[in-house]
């Protein structure tokens, strides 16, 4: 009974050690997830202090702010109206003290201009921003053709109806209408817009489609024939006889199109004055 006592402390010490040896490593990867996780908090708070901070020509008080006040040398960190704070900083203090010691009032002049030459720099770059948006919105607007309607139903929560256009297959890539669609398919809907981005990689993807589809002894030739870059220009380039024609529907809108072409002209039989004024003679007195 003694003997055995001693043995069993022996193996209850070794199980608290090595359940100690253990947790170590647990606790190392608990430091450095916290390591990790405050750097990416600091990084987010950093973006958002960038993010915020105006530059001074809008709140001249920036200048002074306890929380920036230090703050005299531009860092990559920063955002360009920060790093602009920076150095209107240097300049005024800079100038400040110059002219406490020499009592010169050019150097005031100079402070002044200097920062005067801040705030364009400013202006040209919040120009340059402005122009790259508004080219960016136009682009957006140009490839995507954006719909006031469809942004409205987008805004007030209104499902998009999906059953407006047809769609594309791999027989007919373009959605034009074909010889036996008046037969089984004689309610065929308007193919999409094949100038938007998103039905240009459609039309790709299926006239890719065809290729397998008319090699069925090659299977996935597609991969192997526009596996890269060049492949695929050329492969894009070959489309560019292929159009989409301007009615995709069964039957078309003759109405539509012949008040588009003759909607607006008058004429002198419907009474209107201006057009039989044309009829008449001209004299020159």
């Amino acid at each position: 009974m003694n003997s055995s006592l001693p043995s069993a402390e022996i193996e209850y010490e070794e199980t608290t050690t090595n359940k100690h040896d253990d947790s170590k490593p647990v606790i190392e990867e608990n430091k450095e997830s916290t390591e990790n996780f405050c750097e990416a908090r600091e990084n987010m708070e950093t973006r958002d202090k960038n993010k915020d901070v105006p530059f001074w020509s809008e709140n001249p008080n920036i200048l002074l702010q306890q929380e920036y006040v230090f703050e005299f040398y531009p860092v990559e960190s920063m955002s360009y109206p920060r790093k602009l704070n920076a150095i209107s900083r240097v300049v005024v203090l800079l100038a400040l003290v110059v002219f406490l010691y020499s009592s010169n009032f050019r150097i005031l002049l100079v402070g002044i201009i200097t920062m005067m030459a801040v705030y364009v720099l400013h202006y040209f770059h919040m120009k340059e921003i402005g122009k790259k948006e508004a080219k960016r919105i136009a682009s957006s607007v140009k490839e995507n053709f954006a719909s006031p309607s469809m942004d409205y139903l987008r805004e007030n929560s209104m499902p998009i109806p999906t059953d407006v256009f047809d769609t594309p297959d791999s027989s007919n890539p373009f959605g034009n209408v074909l010889v036996t669609d008046y037969d089984y398919k004689p309610d065929k809907k308007p193919a999409p817009p094949a100038y938007n981005k998103i039905v240009e990689a459609d039309i790709m993807k299926q006239a890719k489609q065809l290729v397998n589809e008319a090699n069925p002894d090659h299977p996935d030739i597609a991969d192997k024939l526009f596996g890269d870059m060049g492949s695929n220009l050329e492969f894009e380039q070959s489309l560019r006889p292929f159009n989409s024609t301007p009615n995709t529907m069964i039957p078309n809108d003759q109405g539509a199109f012949a008040e588009f072409c003759y909607g607006s002209m008058i004429s002198c039989k419907e009474g209107n004055d201006f057009a039989c004024a044309r009829n008449l003679a001209r004299h020159i007195n």
